[in-house]
């Protein structure tokens, strides 16, 4: 029997690369993809707001019958005086604990953000439609895809922020507090 996996989101991109990620180490029997209103911006600027959003959908998707259930949020943060896209996933484990983990991450050019900052366009996705004539890459394989020639894809960053938060839940003695003493 298989885990039932609930993911906060209903984008295509974000679930498959979460149940990619779980499928490396889990038999999935059942995926739960709920659509959660985080409160937040459509454009999470800040890594504390990015894990925020990440860690809310991971907990508006639980429900009693979940045995995971994960968020992923993707979102902007300032390193000196560049901005990068990173997505950040948070997994809730009945059992196993919680976890957080990132993608890697990729500059933004900054006319995109200061777009944004303006309020001109309310995020990258309505940016990179409007400039690619593309339609909801954010939901396929997203900006990612088109500034690496089609050699990264969104789910990737998805599927790798959620291995990545899935560290500590697969290795918790680790973390456990003088575990290896």
């Amino acid at each position: 029997m298989g885990i039932r996996l609930c993911i906060g989101s209903v984008n295509p991109s974000k679930v498959r690369g979460v149940v990619s990620a779980f499928q490396s180490y889990f038999p999935v029997s059942d995926v739960r993809a709920v659509k959660v209103e985080t409160g937040l911006p459509p454009q999470p600027i800040g890594l504390d707001v990015i894990v925020r959003g990440a860690e809310l959908r991971a907990r508006l998707a639980m429900s009693g019958d979940c045995d995971f259930s994960t968020g992923v949020e993707a979102g902007f943060y300032r390193f000196g005086s560049t901005y990068f896209d990173v997505e950040a996933a948070y997994v809730v484990s009945r059992e196993l604990g919680e976890s957080l983990g990132f993608s890697p991450s990729f500059p933004v050019p900054p006319w995109f953000v200061d777009e944004i900052l303006s309020g001109r366009f309310r995020e990258l996705e309505e940016i990179v439609d409007s400039l690619y004539k593309t339609e909801n890459i954010g939901e396929k394989t997203g900006f990612i895809s088109l500034l690496t020639r089609h050699v990264v894809v969104r789910s990737e960053l998805s599927r790798l922020a959620t291995l990545m938060a899935l560290t500590k839940i697969l290795n918790r003695e680790l973390y456990e507090k003088g575990a290896l003493r």
